[in-house]
């Protein structure tokens, strides 16, 4: 199976799996966020259309592993963790992931996973500078910029043509409030 691919289109849920571009925007989601802060890669709407339950059972087949409390807030290569999980071997797979069958680890063993994790795969610092918050382009595709709705007005109803103008302007009050709050965690982060 490959990295990220669902037995099930369906990902056992109501709504569809993922595509490709919803993949990579993922990645590169719990790069710039770190694993496990699926909060706010839902409140910068980077995969508007995933519940927080997709994007956690995603990110497993994504990682190869089931836990994900080993690398909670980690900035991580995802790919090399993934080769590092399917070259391991005496692991018990569930769908393709590893699932953990010993005892929970304690604070300590868990800290030091993390440190292990982070030094065989965190990225570095200046991988990390040369982030940028992702954002799914699907909403861009079906928003008609202000010429394209002056260009089809003809063809338009009066309801398509307000209505089109309403999808317009609650984009462009999204995409504000999205650099607003990009601009609030680049100065925290100085």
């Amino acid at each position: 199976m490959e990295q990220g691919n669902s037995n099930s289109l369906w990902n056992y849920t109501l709504s569809p799996g993922w595509n490709e571009q919803e993949v990579q925007v993922l990645k590169q989601a719990l790069q710039y966020f770190g694993i496990g802060k699926w909060k706010q890669i839902q409140e910068h709407q980077c995969l508007p259309d995933k519940t927080i339950s997709q994007i956690y059972m995603q990110t497993q087949r994504l990682l190869g592993q089931q836990s994900l409390g080993d690398l909670f807030g980690l900035r991580l290569h995802l790919d090399k963790v993934w080769e590092n999980n399917k070259k391991k071997v005496g692991v018990i797979r569930k769908f393709g992931c590893i699932i953990n069958t010993g005892d929970n680890p304690n604070k300590n063993e868990k800290l030091e996973r993390q440190r292990l994790y982070n030094q065989q795969f965190g990225l570095s610092k200046e991988e990390i500078k040369k982030l940028k918050i992702p954002y799914s382009y699907k909403n861009l595709n079906q928003v008609m910029s202000l010429e394209q709705i002056q260009r089809n007005e003809k063809k338009l109803t009066n309801l398509q043509i307000i209505e089109e103008y309403q999808n317009l302007k609650n984009e462009i009050t999204q995409r504000i409030k999205i650099f607003k709050q990009i601009k609030i965690e680049q100065q925290q982060q100085v």
